[in-house]
C-alpha cells in the first residue's frame, strides 16, 4: 500500500490522504470512524467507505494551506515545490485550521508531545520582524504549523499574561497579525473593525492590539479552540470554499468562487440553527459593505463541524479595504450584492434584489441595512475615542471618514 498521510482530528484518525500514481489526491475514510458515525472532515466529504478522487478531495486539502507570497517564501524555506500541496501538508500541516493535523504514516512514533515555549516580548518581537522571511516559522525543529490565507500571520498560545510558542501536537489558542507590508495602519484598521463588529451585535472573537516598543501587532483569539478541563481543545471547522469544494484559487466569485446566494444556501440547508445564522450571515455582510470590505470572499466565512452539527463561526478578518484604494488594491466586491460589484453602484434596488437572491424579503433587508448603518454611526466615534485615540494613524482617520460617509449614503439611498 502506497505510504501516505494520516488525517486527524484531534487525536482520532478520521482517514488517509495519499497520492496515486499520477499524482492526484486520494482520500479515504477509516473504517473505525465510520462505524462510530462521526463528524464528516467536509459538508463536501459526506461520510463514505469509497475512496474519494481528487477532483472530490483536493479543495479541501489546498485549502489548509497558506497562499500568495507566504506559499511561496515557505516553499522555498522547505525546499518543496511551490504547487506541491502534498508536500506542504507534510511539512506543515501539524496545526492547521479547526482540529484537523495531518502527519506521515511512518512518522507517526516520531510525533512530539505537546510543550510550549515561553516567549519574552523581545523574542515576540523578534519572531514577529522576522514573518517576513519566516511565515509560520517553517523550518523550525517541532513546528508543524498551517493556517490558509495570503497575509502573514502566526498561531500562539496566550494565557492572558505570557505568550507561548507550541510545539508538537500542542495547540495554539490565538493568531498574531502584523502590519501588512505596504499598507499602512492593517492592526489598527482591522482591531477597530472588529471592535465595532461587536458593538453593534455580530458575534466575533475577542481581539487587541498589542504593541512592545515600536512593534504594533492585531492579536485575535482562536473560534475553534475552546478551554476543556485544564487544557485547549480544538474544534472542527472549515471555510465556505472548503465546504462548497472549491479550490483557493477561485475564491473570489468573479473567477468561480462562491456567490452570496450559495453561501446563504450553504447555512440554510446545512447549519443546526439556520434560522439565527442566516440573519448572522446577513449581518455579515451589510456590514462588510459599511465599513468598505470588498474582500469579503467565501475562504472568509466558516462552518463550525460540531458533533451536535454545524453551525456558524463567529466572524474575521473584518478590515476596510476601501482605504487603501490609494495603493491600487481593488475597490469591486468579492461577492456581487443583487449582481452590482462596485460598491459606489449599490442602490436600493440592488438590495432589494439581493433579498430575492438569498431568499429573505426585501423589506427585511432593507430594515437591516438601516439598523445597522445607524449603529454604525452612533457607535464610531465613541469606540475611537474610547480605546483607539492612543493609536493615532493615518489609516484610522480615512477609516473613520469612509464608515461615516458610507453610512450616512446607505441611508439617504435605501430611504
Amino acid at each position: 500500500m502506497t505510504i501516505g498521510l494520516l488525517v486527524r482530528i484531534d487525536e482520532d484518525v478520521v482517514g488517509r490522504l495519499w497520492l496515486d500514481e499520477k499524482k492526484h489526491f486520494c482520500f479515504q475514510y477509516d473504517k473505525e470512524w465510520l462505524e462510530q458515525l462521526r463528524i464528516p472532515l467536509s459538508l463536501s466529504l459526506p461520510l463514505r467507505a469509497a475512496p474519494y478522487s481528487d477532483d472530490e478531495s483536493h479543495p479541501f486539502f489546498a485549502n489548509l494551506l497558506p497562499e500568495e507570497k507566504i506559499r511561496a517564501v515557505i516553499a522555498r524555506n522547505l525546499g518543496v515545490s511551490l504547487n506541491n500541496d502534498y508536500g506542504l501538508l507534510e511539512r506543515i500541516g501539524g496545526d492547521c485550521a479547526g482540529a484537523v493535523s495531518l502527519y506521515p504514516e511512518t512518522g507517526e512514533p516520531k510525533r512530539e508531545p505537546g510543550s510550549y515555549r515561553q516567549l519574552s516580548l523581545d523574542e515576540l518581537n523578534t519572531i514577529i520582524s522576522e514573518l517576513p522571511q519566516r511565515p509560520l516559522l517553517a523550518g523550525e525543529k517541532g513546528i508543524r504549523l498551517s493556517l490558509a490565507g495570503a497575509q502573514k500571520k502566526l498561531p500562539i498560545f496566550y494565557d492572558e499574561q505570557h505568550f507561548y510558542l507550541g510545539y508538537g501536537t500542542a495547540p495554539s489558542n490565538y493568531i498574531i497579525k502584523p502590519s501588512i507590508e505596504n499598507l499602512d495602519g492593517t492592526v489598527e484598521n482591522e482591531a477597530f473593525c472588529m471592535a465595532l463588529a461587536h458593538l453593534v451585535g455580530l458575534d466575533v472573537p475577542r481581539s487587541f492590539i498589542h504593541q512592545h516598543w515600536e512593534t504594533r501587532a492585531f492579536i485575535v483569539k482562536r473560534f475553534d479552540r475552546v478551554i476543556a478541563g485544564d487544557g485547549t481543545r480544538r474544534l472542527h471547522q472549515e471555510d465556505f470554499c472548503q465546504a462548497l469544494q472549491i479550490p483557493p484559487e477561485y475564491k473570489y466569485e468573479s473567477e468561480g468562487g462562491p456567490s452570496l446566494a450559495a453561501c446563504f444556501n450553504l447555512v440554510r440547508t446545512a447549519s443546526i440553527r439556520s434560522g439565527k445564522d442566516v440573519l448572522s450571515l446577513l449581518n455579515w455582510v451589510i456590514f462588510n459593505y459599511l465599513i468598505g470590505n470588498s474582500d469579503a470572499h467565501g475562504k472568509n466565512i466558516s462552518l463550525l463541524l460540531l458533533p451536535e452539527g454545524p453551525m456558524l463561526a463567529p466572524f474575521y478578518d473584518l478590515l476596510s479595504t476601501r482605504i487603501y484604494a490609494h495603493y491600487g488594491l481593488a475597490e469591486g466586491l468579492a461577492m456581487k450584492i443583487g449582481g452590482e460589484s462596485d460598491p459606489g453602484s449599490i442602490q436600493k434596488k440592488h438590495w432589494e434584489q439581493f433579498a430575492e437572491e438569498i431568499g429573505i424579503k426585501p423589506r427585511l433587508v432593507l430594515t437591516r441595512v438601516a439598523d445597522l448603518a445607524k449603529k454604525i454611526e452612533d457607535n464610531r466615534l465613541q469606540l475611537f475615542k474610547g480605546g483607539f485615540s492612543p493609536y493615532k494613524c493615518d489609516a484610522l482617520y480615512r477609516l473613520m471618514q469612509l464608515v461615516g460617509e458610507q453610512a450616512e449614503k446607505t441611508l439617504r439611498k435605501i430611504a
